[in-house]
């Protein structure tokens, strides 16, 4: 043992230490360290969980499990499915985008990578022009949305990734289908969310930071509609039919627009501070869930009163008058909603979603240290 008791650098013991004290990982099972991100496909109850390692872990039926591992060493902070396919789409820190497929090699089911891609502005152009804040995988299959930081909605086409510049949605274009009061305003910044309708693939809807919410044809490549909030926009959620938009803001509110073939309100339908009046924190995710009943369910993160719960964190839910909010002892990174029937099929309206009966089954887990 004194040979490992020598200070300074002895290439013969480092071989030995290596000899005696090789560690090999030859199995990896069950929840993963450090989480990042969170996706989730309805379509085929697949869940996948990010982390800060560059790690990907999809979770499917009881004993169904798969891993895959970035090349970079890097977090992983957004993962998208693409619809009805067994692949996904993460995003890392680094601002990269990665396609995975579920691949069979030799009788056995693997996730591979099979594309990565960063996404290139002009030259000159600033850092912010290029860097993404939300991806939105088309119904097409065919076509990712990428908002950046300088409000700058890209195209890109899979699996290639191929960026089709003559489809790229601009702010002066947007610009060019606002009245002339909202033009003045800055209405603009990045874009906090992308939406596609739920019933028109040709429709998808754009929120900026300082509050604008546009419905963007794609087939015309003009505004439809707009609505202007007061409130720094951080999230948003189409109602299934398409008839309502519900938008959650900075100041722990949410608000109601109603879409219609003259999508032009000032004023929300509805605007609610649940945990009002005093000053609350933002609200930063929100579903808002028909049921069968006909009364919804509104399941939202944040939105807590500064002062005496700045240093909670929760997840409410809303329903039938009933307001409960479920206190997790660390940070929520995120969460998504598992309803019981698949949405594309189950008839109008929706089931109610069993898993918003209880916190047990819900998917909403802690950063971890």
């Amino acid at each position: 043992m004194r040979r490992f008791l020598r200070p300074g650098h002895d290439p013969a013991r480092e071989r030995l230490k290596r000899d005696l004290f090789q560690f090999n990982k030859t199995v990896e099972h069950g929840f993963p360290h450090q989480p990042s991100a969170l996706g989730y496909s309805p379509s085929l109850r697949i869940l996948a969980i990010g982390t800060r390692s560059g790690a990907v872990k999809l979770y499917g039926a009881p004993g169904v499990e798969f891993m895959g591992l970035h090349r970079e060493n890097n977090a992983v902070v957004q993962i998208y499915f693409l619809p009805g396919q067994c692949q996904l789409v993460t995003l890392l820190d680094d601002n990269s985008l990665h396609l995975w497929s579920l691949k069979v090699r030799g009788g056995v089911s693997e996730l591979q990578e099979d594309e990565s891609f960063t996404l290139r502005g002009p030259p000159g152009a600033a850092p912010s022009a290029t860097q993404i804040t939300v991806v939105l995988p088309h119904s097409s299959r065919e076509l990712l949305y990428l908002g950046t930081e300088s409000g700058t909605v890209f195209v890109v086409q899979l699996p290639a990734f191929r960026t089709l510049g003559d489809r790229t949605i601009g702010s002066d274009a947007v610009l060019q289908g606002l009245p002339e009061d909202a033009r003045h305003r800055r209405v603009f910044e990045m874009v906090e969310a992308l939406q596609e309708h739920p019933r028109d693939p040709n429709q998808v809807l754009i929120g900026y930071s300082r509050g604008l919410i546009v419905v963007w044809d794609l087939r015309g490549s003009c505004v439809l509609g707009h609505f202007l909030s007061s409130q720094q926009l951080e999230n948003v959620c189409w109602q299934r039919d398409g008839h309502l938009i519900v938008s959650c803001h900075s100041d722990g509110s949410y608000c109601q627009w109603p879409v219609s073939s003259d999508t032009q309100h000032s004023e929300p339908l509805h605007n609610c501070v649940p945990y009002g009046p005093f000053p609350c924190k933002a609200i930063t995710k929100i579903f808002w869930l028909i049921t069968k009943q006909g009364l919804p369910f509104t399941i939202f993160q944040g939105g807590m009163p500064r002062a005496s719960y700045g240093d909670r964190h929760c997840i409410s839910v809303v329903h039938d008058g009933q307001q409960t909010a479920f206190d997790f002892t660390s940070r929520v990174i995120d969460f998504t909603v598992l309803a019981e029937a698949d949405p594309a099929s189950a008839p109008d309206p929706w089931p109610v979603p069993q898993p918003l009966m209880t916190p047990t089954p819900w998917w909403c887990w802690p950063r971890r240290s």
